[in-house]
């Protein structure tokens, strides 16, 4: 997709894209949305399948292309369930979905699914963030952050946590050090940010860094410093991790401006680990 287009796509704000005020989602919204585009991939129609969705959206992934899928028609075009017939799949079971931060509007599902064949036995399992949002009345997936397959050893899993929640450390530091190669080095491009309504995707490290002005952001929040109150992996893949941070915005004086819920999809590349993508929830007083 032409850099001009994916920048319509997305609302004017770097971190975190937060629209006007709306009622925050309840855990049985976030997760009937979930369970609706399970039910819908199963019926092998696409155009149900791309109805539960909402648009711009987008797939983030290790391997991210930067693709963002504008409606619903162009997303069912590019649905074939021939292809995964081939694979042996029959259908697919949600195994669980844990509503880990909700707020305005929007609400992050950690869900694990797995692929079945006719007889029942499993294809392999996948783990998933679904970033629900609400639009104009309706509930649906805005994005969905992927952190891959669930088939590691215990000592696997802790390496990539390790690294995943280290990637997210340095990142932050970076951002109060106001240091933007050290903070794109914390990250991976193409880089994605989503919000309720809203995705936006930057090319590469340069073209991020030249988007963001730190005097004028630190002047219009009066922010001095941003603090992590808590983070964790929520779920880990050989490439892929998902963490959730609650980060806490300070002025220089010390007063507290505002708290919110993020969740970054953390990927390797090359041994590498970067933040990939950020879905972050409206600011709470």
């Amino acid at each position: 997709m032409p850099l001009a287009v994916r920048h319509l796509l997305g609302l004017v704000c770097l971190f975190v894209l937060w629209p006007a005020q709306a009622p925050a989602l309840t855990d049985e919204e976030a997760k009937e949305a979930v369970h609706r585009f399970i039910e819908a991939w199963n019926t092998r129609e696409p155009a149900a399948f791309a109805a539960t969705l909402q648009y711009p959206h987008v797939r983030p992934t290790a391997d991210f292309d930067g693709r963002v899928f504008a409606d619903a028609a162009t997303y069912a075009a590019g649905i074939d369930f021939d292809q995964v017939l081939a694979t042996g799949w029959d259908r697919t079971r949600l195994d669980s979905a844990t509503v880990v931060q909700a707020g305005e509007g929007q609400a992050h599902v950690a869900g694990r699914y797995t692929r079945l064949r006719a007889d029942g036995s499993a294809i392999w399992s996948n783990q998933i963030t679904y970033v629900v949002t609400e639009q104009d009345g309706s509930t649906g997936i805005q994005a969905r952050l992927a952190a891959g397959l669930d088939d590691l050893s215990e000592s696997d899993r802790e390496a990539s946590a390790a690294a995943a929640v280290a990637a997210v450390g340095s990142y932050l530091a970076a951002f109060n050090a106001r240091d933007e190669a050290a903070m794109t080095d914390a990250m991976e491009f193409p880089h994605v940010r989503v919000g309720r309504g809203g995705v936006r995707i930057w090319s590469t490290a340069a073209e991020y860094r030249d988007g963001f002005d730190f005097d004028a952001f630190a002047e219009r929040l009066g922010w001095e410093r941003s603090e992590a109150d808590s983070m964790e992996a929520i779920q880990i893949g050989a490439r892929g991790v998902n963490v959730a941070v609650r980060i806490t915005r300070y002025s220089a004086g010390g007063a507290k401006i505002h708290s919110f819920d993020t969740v970054y999809l953390v990927t390797e590349s090359d041994g590498r680990w970067g933040i990939r993508a950020g879905a972050g929830i409206a600011p709470s007083p």
